[in-house]
C-alpha cells in the first residue's frame, strides 16, 4: 500500500481510509493468506505448478484400462499403476509397494508392505487387499500366473504377505515387477467400464477408447506428490505422425521415434532425443507350418543373407547393437553365438533340392522360393527392415511379399504368413524365464513361431527350479544354443529406446524396460 499512496499532503486522509479498508479485509481473510495469495490460497509459483499438463504421443491403442490382462503396459506407463517390487536402471529388483522381503525356503517367501499407502478410491492398503488384487490378476492374466506359480497367498499380518510357490522359484522378487501384477483396490472393479482404484502418482480420469488415456495426479499420494496436474497419452500408431505431432507441437513426448528422423529433431532447437540401451530385441519370427519354413535348411538360408551390419548403421543409425540371441550381451545369460552357415546358401539350396531358373529364381517342384513377410506400423523401423531383406533375398533369387498389418499378433494367429518382423521386451523382469516360458512353451499363446521342442522344454523345466543365478544363467546358455541350432527366429538387432522430447520436458528418462514413462517426476516449463 505505501508504494501506491500520493507524495502529495493533499491525499494523506484519503491514504489512511485507504489503509484502514486493506486492514478490515485482511482481518477477514484466511490467517498466513498474504496480498498476493490466490483465492484458492495459493501462490502464482503453486497455481502455475498446479495446471501443468503433459501429452504424449502413444504407440500402441489399448483396449482398456484393467492392469490384470492385456493393457497393464499401457496402465503402468501412465503413471497410474504400481506393484509391490519395480526394477532400477540395472534390472535389479527394488522396494516399491514392498518395503521388503526375504526367502523363508525355496518356496516361501515373505514381503513386509509399505504403510500409509491409500487406493485412487480412498482405501487404505494393507495386506489383505494385496493378496486379493494378486490372485485377481493371477485369475485375470496368464502371464502373472505363471510367472508367479503360487500355491498360496497368506496374510501374516496387517502388513505383511507369506506368498508359498508350487516350486522354487528364484525370480519371484523380480517377476513381482511385471505389470501383470499392478496391485488396485478389488471391489474398484465393478464392471468393464470400471477405471481401477489403484496406488499411483497419477489417478484415471478418462479413458476414451483409440483416442487417448488421461490421468491426474492423485492428491493423497504415498510418495513424492507428481509435479504435473494431468498427463495425456494420445495414441498414435504410426511413427510418422507422433513424430509430426512433436514437431507441430501438438505433443511434448513423443514414443519409439523413427531413428531415421532422429537427426531431423536434434536440428530442432526447440526439441531434443533421448535413448538409452534396451533389453528389447527386433527379430524375423518364422511360421514353423510354412511349407517353405518348416524346413530348418531354408530358415538358415535366409537367417545367413540377413544383413544386420548394414541394418544397425542405414536403418538404425547406430541406435542399437548387432543381436545373436533373444537378449543383448551386456546381460549375463545374452552371450550367445550365431551358428555358421554349414557351405554357402546355393550349396545348402541346392543340397535340399533347390534350383535357379533362367531368372534367377530358386525353385523347387516348379515353385518358386516365394514367402510372405509380415509387418506392422507401431514400429516403422521394422518395416524398413523388412524391405532391406526383401531386396538382400531377391538379389539371391529368394522372392519376398511383404504385407502390412495393423495388429501383428492377431494377423500372427492366422496360418496366410511365412515370416514377420517381430519385437520383444525380452528380459523385462531382470530375468531370462518370463521370455523363455512364454515364448517357447507350447502351451503358451505366445509362441507365435508354433515351434515345439522337448529338448528345450526340458530345460526350461531345469530352469524353473534352478536355486541360483550362476545354474540359471548357464541353463539360460544352454537353451540358447539349441534355438541357434534350431532357428524358429532370426535375432536382428537390439534397438536403443528413442523419444523426441520438447525441451522444457523434464523427468522423462529412457528405461532399459520401457515401463516407467510418466511418473511423479514428470515435469514440463510453463
Amino acid at each position: 500500500m505505501i508504494s501506491n499512496r500520493k507524495r502529495n499532503s493533499r491525499f494523506i486522509c484519503t491514504g489512511l481510509v485507504l489503509l484502514m479498508a486493506v486492514m478490515a479485509l485482511a482481518a477477514c481473510s484466511t490467517p498466513g493468506q498474504t496480498a498476493d495469495s490466490t483465492k484458492n490460497g495459493q501462490t502464482p509459483t503453486e497455481q502455475s505448478s498446479a495446471d501443468k499438463k503433459l501429452v504424449m504421443a502413444y504407440t500402441w491403442k489399448p483396449s482398456g484400462v484393467d492392469p490384470h490382462g492385456d493393457n497393464s503396459w499401457d496402465v503402468m506407463r501412465s503413471g497410474a499403476g504400481e506393484t509391490l517390487v519395480r526394477l532400477n536402471e540395472k534390472l535389479e529388483p527394488v522396494a516399491w509397494l514392498a518395503k521388503g522381503w526375504k526367502q523363508d525356503s525355496p518356496t516361501v517367501w515373505t514381503f513386509s508392505l509399505q504403510d500409509k499407502v491409500t487406493f485412487h478410491d480412498g482405501k487404505r492398503m494393507d495386506a489383505a487387499s494385496v493378496k486379493a488384487s494378486l490372485l485377481r490378476s493371477i485369475e485375470k492374466s496368464h502371464l502373472a500366473k505363471d510367472l508367479l506359480d503360487v500355491k498360496s497367498i497368506d496374510v501374516s499380518g496387517p502388513l505383511t504377505l507369506k506368498m508359498t510357490t508350487n516350486q522354487p522359484n528364484a525370480a519371484l522378487a523380480s517377476n513381482l515387477a511385471d505389470p501383470s501384477t499392478i496391485v488396485l483396490d478389488v471391489a474398484s472393479m465393478k464392471d468393464e467400464q470400471s477405471y481401477p482404484a489403484m496406488t499411483g502418482a497419477f489417478k484415471i480420469k478418462a479413458f476414451n477408447k483409440d483416442q487417448s488415456l488421461v490421468v491426474e495426479r492423485y492428491d493423497g499420494y504415498w510418495g513424492e506428490k507428481a509435479r504435473l496436474a494431468e498427463a495425456t497419452m494420445k495414441f498414435i500408431t504410426d511413427g510418422n505422425s507422433r513424430l509430426m505431432a512433436l514437431q507441430s507441437g501438438e505433443v511434448d513426448v513423443a514414443t519409439d521415434v523413427p531413428v531415421d528422423n532422429a537427426e531431423v529433431l536434434k536440428k530442432n532447437d526447440k526439441l531434443q532425443v533421448l535413448s538409452a540401451p534396451s533389453v528389447r530385441t527386433h527379430m524375423i519370427v518364422y511360421n514353423m507350418e510354412s511349407p517353405v519354413f518348416k524346413d530348418a535348411a531354408n530358415r538358415r538360408v535366409v537367417d545367413s543373407l540377413i544383413p544386420r551390419a548394414s541394418i544397425v548403421s542405414a536403418v538404425m543409425r547406430g541406435y542399437g547393437t548387432e543381436a545373436s540371441s533373444p537378449f543383448p550381451s551386456i546381460l549375463p545369460f545374452g552371450k550367445a553365438e550365431r551358428k555358421a552357415l554349414d557351405g554357402t546358401p546355393e550349396q545348402l539350396l541346392t543340397k535340399d533340392g533347390w534350383q535357379k531358373d533362367a531368372q534367377g529364381t530358386w525353385t523347387k517342384q516348379g515353385k518358386p522360393f516365394e514367402v510372405t513377410l509380415l509387418t506392422f506400423p507401431q514400429r516403422p523401423e521394422l518395416s524398413v527392415m523388412a524391405e532391406v531383406i526383401q531386396s538382400q533375398l531377391l538379389k539371391e533369387g529368394i522372392q519376398v511379399k511383404i504385407r502390412k498389418v495393423e495388429n501383428i499378433d492377431e494377423a500372427l494367429t492366422k496360418n496366410d504368413w511365412d515370416f514377420a518382423m517381430y519385437s520383444m521386451l525380452t528380459a523385462h523382469t531382470g530375468e531370462p524365464q518370463y521370455f523363455m516360458d512364454t515364448f517357447y512353451s507350447s502351451k503358451s499363446k505366445a509362441n507365435v513361431s508354433r515351434y515345439v521342442s522337448k529338448p528345450l522344454e526340458d530345460i526350461l523345466g531345469r530352469l524353473k527350479l534352478a536355486k541360483n543365478t550362476a545354474e540359471r544363467n548357464a541353463l539360460t546358455l544352454q537353451a540358447l544354443d539349441l534355438i541357434n541350432t534350431d532357428l524358429p527366429q532370426s535375432f536382428i538387432v537390439h534397438p536403443d529406446n528413442v523419444f523426441g522430447v520438447k525441451k522444457g520436458v523434464e523427468g522423462f528418462t529412457p528405461h532399459p524396460i520401457e515401463y516407467y514413462y510418466i511418473t511423479a517426476q514428470s515435469d514440463i516449463a510453463k
